[in-house]
This record gives C-alpha cells, structure tokens and sequence, in this order.
C-alpha cells in the first residue's frame, strides 16, 4: 500500500479509537488493515458489557449497525459501517451454547438508540 493511503487509513481509524476510548479505556482491540475496503476496527468486550453508549455514539455520526448472535462461538456481534471509514465490529461474550451447533443467527438491522 501506497504511504499516502496507509497514512489515511490510519487516521480514520485513529480518530475512532479516541471514541472508542472515551467509553472503554482498557479495552482489547486492534485494527485490520487488509479486511474490507477501508479496515476493520474489532473490539472484544468481555460479559455483561453493555457497548450501548458506544453504539450510540457512533450512530450519532453515520454509522449503520446489524448484529449477529452467535451462541456456538459464545459472541454477539455488532457490525457497523459508515461510507469511506472502517467498519467497527464489537464482539460481546455471551454464554456459549454448544449443544444446539446450528442456532448463528443471521445478522439483522440493529440500533442503539434509547426506545
């Protein structure tokens, strides 16, 4: 990848991360760069958090979410994406259930915003 569009890249996903620490300063994270047209951002939150306030936040500013549980793998996961940004992925625990192998559900339109 060219300086330039490395550098853009980075940025974006720069200025994400201050949001995202603004709600989880110790939170695991890292950025994939070669994954989607613009890199992934992926957060994995351990049980019982609540990405909510995050979700909302990033609503606020264009981002689209879907989620998908997963009870195999023992994950919630919250895709969003924004035209010309990477795609915030947050993977939340849950409890895993492993005796029922087929129950993923496929991923649907999801928002954070308070009811």
């Amino acid at each position: 990848m060219k300086p330039r569009n490395l550098r853009h890249r980075l940025e974006k996903a720069a200025k994400l991360l201050v949001i995202v620490q603004k709600y989880f300063p110790e939170v695991d994270c890292q950025f994939a760069d070669e994954k989607g047209a613009h890199g992934h951002l992926m957060l994995r939150l351990s049980m019982g958090t609540d990405p909510a306030k995050l979700g909302r936040d990033l609503e606020g500013r264009g981002f689209a979410f879907t989620r998908t549980r997963n009870p195999w793998l023992g994950a919630m996961t919250y895709r969003g994406r924004k035209e010309d940004q990477p795609d915030v992925i947050i993977e939340v625990e849950i409890h895993a259930n492993r005796l029922n192998p087929a129950t993923e559900i496929a991923p649907e339109p999801w928002t954070f915003k308070e009811g």
